[in-house]
């Protein structure tokens, strides 16, 4: 293949491998895009709701169904904000307070938008009106006032739009970050406005532990979400997925190549965009046959070394990265804790530090006690296949 050739169908690659890029076609996720049309639909009629949770591994494609879902609400009129948690309460409530603002300006019906700019301005005033002297009472109530301001906020602006047959939705991924406190009041304050029968949701995406993270927050969290697991595709929804997209390109794959990019790929979304891409790179003639597939599996590898694994691993302690080898030395999906100390030779409390810090920087996950899981599909395969350094030059410790 020429070099200008080449650049042409790189530049003509309808695949999108990153995180968050939303593809050219979005499959089977039918399911939760009904619900959300539910929601929507309801929230119009002035019906209220449960909120949505979506849960699963990293590489599913939650980022980019939770911006569908977004998008879908403000198509249809309504006020949908969205932020990424960062565990960092003030920072994550004034990036609200900004999506308030944003979310405002642009509503399109004048009297709503001047009675949602009336709301954020009396709320500012109240927040200016309050003292801000630097002793350690006064920060930890300051603190409770901007849960307060918030609260009311978002009450407010609730009942203005429920007045113009809208809602309030609050889209919120790597919910699990969140800090403790914050993501509390927002599930009590789903309860209490639900209560009101004001339209107001949370619509939240994160790891395979979030469903229990916002049940030890607030025990009936359980009964205030409808939460759905999200996984990788089957078969035939990764066929469609494939076909689908080259199909845009004026193009098909042979029923040989779908079949390894379907052992390749096992139906995890970021890794059919990865592998997608590769081999749409190295096809120069349609269908695409299996050898174009052969030829970019290198490539695709390098490229979910360099998007997933690479940077998780080196996130990671010395001791983190003992004790995934370990993991990943089991050759199980879902290990045991005490069958992990064993390897390393070690007693399950020495380890637990080390087994806490994995979980907190969401690089494994508890599905059950004395369990722990990688978070990324294929995470085991990449340290045994790479073998990384556990000693890294920017280690302190």
């Amino acid at each position: 293949m020429t070099g200008d050739r080449s650049s042409i169908i790189r530049a003509l690659n309808p695949f999108v491998p990153g995180a968050g890029r939303p593809p050219k076609e979005l499959v089977g996720r039918t399911p939760e895009l009904e619900y959300m049309d539910t929601i929507i639909a309801r929230t119009k009629n002035g019906y209220t709701n449960q909120g949505l949770i979506l849960s699963g591994l990293r590489g599913v494609g939650k980022t980019v169904l939770l911006l569908r879902l977004m998008h879908m609400a403000q198509r249809q009129g309504l006020m949908a904000v969205g932020i990424e948690a960062t565990g960092d309460s003030e920072r994550d409530q004034a990036a609200l307070f900004n999506e308030f603002e944003r979310a405002a300006a642009k509503e399109r019906r004048d009297s709503l938008r001047n009675a949602l700019r009336s709301v954020l301005q009396h709320i500012q005033k109240i927040s200016l009106e309050t003292p801000i002297v630097s002793t350690d009472i006064t920060m930890q109530n300051r603190a409770s006032n901007r849960y307060l301001e918030f609260e009311l906020a978002c009450e407010e602006i609730a009942e203005t739009l429920s007045e113009h047959h809208s809602g309030l939705f609050i889209f919120i991924d790597e919910f699990q970050e969140m800090d403790a406190p914050l993501m509390g009041m927002l599930i009590g304050l789903q309860h209490r406005l639900g209560q009101q029968s004001l339209p107001f949701y949370i619509i939240g995406a994160g790891l395979p532990n979030l469903p229990g993270v916002l049940t030890t927050s607030r025990s009936y969290a359980e009964r205030l979400f409808e939460y759905r697991e999200i996984g990788r595709l089957s078969d035939e929804a990764t066929v469609r997925c494939l076909q689908e997209t080259v199909q845009q390109s004026g193009r098909t794959f042979t029923k040989t190549a779908v079949d390894r990019l379907i052992e390749d790929t096992k139906g995890y979304p970021y890794f059919i965009q990865a592998y997608g891409e590769a081999t749409f790179n190295k096809a120069d003639s349609s269908p695409i046959p299996i050898e174009a597939v052969l030829a970019g599996e290198c490539e695709a590898l390098r490229v979910l070394d360099h998007g997933l694994y690479e940077s998780r691993w080196q996130r990671s302690t010395k001791q983190g990265r003992q004790y995934m080898r370990a993991m990943a030395a089991l050759h199980t999906e879902v290990c045991d804790s005490a069958a992990v100390a064993r390897f390393m030779h070690k007693k399950t409390q020495d380890i637990s530090k080390a087994r806490k810090t994995l979980i907190e920087l969401g690089l494994i996950y508890s599905p059950e006690r004395g369990k722990v899981a990688f978070t990324v599909p294929g995470m085991a395969e990449f340290i045994s296949r790479v073998e990384p350094d556990e000693q890294l030059p920017y280690d302190r410790y």
